[in-house]
């Protein structure tokens, strides 16, 4: 597990520092584009990881089967890792806020599904995504008791289920003007494993634009 920590650490580092011995800036115009390539890549990363998201069972509590969590600081779920990393199989993964040295950082903690106990998520350090996010608010779409209506929520209620789309806002405050965009993407599957009442991603997409126009409880 330090093992596949560690290489994740290094990919990262290479997907958004490599670039740098090809710039010939000022210092800080170097730390402008390190820090701007940094914040794209964890983006389309965490796109990537909770768009994959399966609806496996992590863990039962008593008679709940708990396929995804979802509070507005913290997220735990199932997805495959990037296919460049070739770790094999399903992972259960946790995106977080943890205290870091100068604030609140975005980590990200795995482990293995197969033979996944809890408490497994912690024996080793998470991967710092972001430093210094300031704050960090999950927020979760899903369709009323009736499954006629569709709400977003900062609290996901089902956790058998996984939700047709999950978003993420970080209070990212740099003096260079630089922030994280708002992610917000949807994840087709459901508990069953297909498309809730048959919505593509295009219609999932739909009632994604114009946030203006979002049902909040």
């Amino acid at each position: 597990m330090l093992l596949a920590t560690a290489l994740i650490a290094l990919i990262m580092a290479m997907a958004y520092g490599g670039f740098r011995a090809g710039v010939r800036a000022s210092s800080s115009g170097e730390e402008l584009i390190e820090e701007t390539n940094r914040l794209r890549v964890v983006h389309q990363f965490l796109r990537r990881q909770i768009a994959h998201a399966r609806p496996l069972i992590i863990e039962e509590d008593g008679d709940q089967l708990i396929r995804f969590e979802g509070e507005s600081e913290r997220i735990r779920f199932v997805a495959p890792m990037p296919g460049y990393l070739g770790f094999g199989g399903p992972y259960v993964q946790e995106l977080r806020l943890e205290r870091g040295e100068i604030g609140m950082d975005l980590v990200l903690a795995f482990a293995m599904l197969n033979g996944y106990e809890p408490g497994d998520l912690d024996r080793e350090p998470p991967v710092t995504l972001l430093e210094d996010v300031g704050r960090a608010e999950f927020e979760f779409l899903g369709f009323d008791e009736e499954g006629e209506s569709v709400f977003w929520d900062n609290f996901w209620e089902t956790p058998e289920q996984v939700p047709l789309s999950v978003s993420l806002r970080l209070g990212i405050e740099r003096d260079n003007g630089l922030f994280f965009p708002d992610l917000v993407t949807p994840v087709v599957l459901d508990s069953r494993g297909d498309t809730r009442q048959n919505m593509s991603a295009d219609d999932i997409r739909a009632r994604l634009i114009g946030r203006g126009q979002r049902n909040r409880r």
